[in-house]
């Protein structure tokens, strides 16, 4: 069964995701974020102390709980009148600026609703049968799904003992009849690095036709130091290289569904063959070009966030817990007790996490909020019994 435009559409439900990207903006939902300053800005994004059936706390997503910056919700809120309207200088607009920033020429840029769509751009182009995918296990669950679902071959290699990619072991499995190696660096669900030297050494050994898509849907949470470095700040200069970034994380528009990949002119073509280019809205857009602006609402969310993330290991340490060193704004938590019972005690309080993931299956998966809505999680935590005696 091969992934034709019809059961591309079908699998992965993208109809269903270009309506997502439109949403309705009366009453937006994002909180406001009033001042440039981390101290000012916590006050502004605290959530009720206590969490209901129909506002609970959202920790499950990998979401940025603070919202996009007050520069983007007022391009937001004077778009909403041009919803009736097709995209017309938007789109170029926006790639222009895409293209001067990393540094491209605008044929190398491909827009997608959210990151989602750039994988199903990549799955339609280079994945068929007899052209498996390689990807690490745990990744990020949505490309493999849509190859198993389309009869394509799925080879997941497990993360190696510090979570990374295994890429020795990529490499083995990629020698052969492989259409499309998938790297999610930093890696979800572990939030966890793979050095770049080593990524480079790995495609270095590729074979001439195999194409790498790199997810750096994460990359503005790192710290700009050590191994990590990303592959649009100093590209590899290699054809084959694709890498995807998505609006959805620090800039937070994960509502606006929108996201771009970067490659080569010919590979970008290969990517956008067969398939429309209205996916994006004009509100999307307008609102994406906005963010770019906002440069110190880029600074403002890595702060924040690392300093809500050293928080929560924080209180990670104090309860006795495990959890592997994230570079994301989501950790993978060791409960020291049943993931289920945990995840079922925490739905039950009106708190989400994370799924279950079965290669990782003694931790879950807890995305960061806001420092209320982390006091709100932790007090449900502390509500559970000692472990062995969860209800079951």
């Amino acid at each position: 069964m091969s992934i034709s435009r019809r059961n591309l559409l079908r699998n992965i439900g993208v109809g269903a995701v270009v309506g997502a990207s439109a949403p309705a903006l009366r009453g937006f939902p994002f909180p406001r974020v009033t001042g440039a300053l981390w101290k000012n800005s916590v006050s502004a994004a605290q959530p009720s102390s206590v969490a209901t059936a129909a506002d609970p706390i959202l920790l499950y997503r990998n979401e940025n709980p603070y919202g996009p910056s007050e520069k983007v919700l007022a391009v937001l809120r004077e778009s909403a009148a041009s919803g009736n309207r097709y995209p017309r200088t938007e789109y170029d607009t926006l790639v222009d600026k895409l293209a001067t920033l990393h540094n491209v020429k605008r044929d190398q840029i491909v827009l997608g609703c959210g990151s989602g769509e750039i994988l199903c751009m990549a799955a339609f182009a280079f994945l068929k049968p007899g052209k498996k995918l390689v990807e690490a296990a745990p990744t990020f669950l949505a490309l493999g799904r849509l190859a198993q679902t389309a009869g394509v071959e799925v080879a997941d290699v497990p993360l190696n003992k510090r979570y990374e990619h295994d890429l020795g072991v990529m490499l083995d499995r990629a020698r052969s009849s492989t259409g499309l190696v998938y790297i999610v660096n930093p890696n979800n669900p572990t939030g966890t690095i793979t050095p770049r030297k080593e990524i480079e050494a790995f495609i270095s050994k590729l074979p001439p036709d195999v194409t790498v898509l790199i997810d750096e849907a994460y990359h503005h949470f790192v710290a700009p130091w050590g191994a990590y470095e990303s592959f649009l700040g100093r590209p590899i200069g290699d054809p084959r290289v694709i890498v995807s970034r998505t609006f959805s994380k620090i800039y937070g528009l994960a509502g606006m569904r929108i996201g771009y990949a970067v490659a080569t002119p010919e590979i970008a073509k290969r990517l956008t063959a067969g398939l429309p280019r209205w996916s994006v809205s004009i509100v999307s857009a307008r609102a994406a070009s906005a963010a770019l602006d906002d440069v110190d609402y880029v600074r403002l969310g890595f702060k924040r966030n690392t300093d809500d993330r050293q928080e929560f290991m924080n209180q990670v340490n104090a309860r006795m817990l495990r959890a592997i060193d994230s570079q994301t704004n989501f950790v993978m938590v060791n409960p020291m007790r049943p993931p289920e019972e945990v995840i079922e005690h925490l739905k039950k309080n009106n708190v989400l996490i994370g799924p279950k993931y079965p290669v990782l299956d003694k931790y879950i998966r807890v995305s960061l909020g806001t420092p209320g809505e982390m006091q709100a999680f932790w007090r449900v935590w502390d509500l559970m019994p000692p472990t062995g005696k969860m209800a079951m």
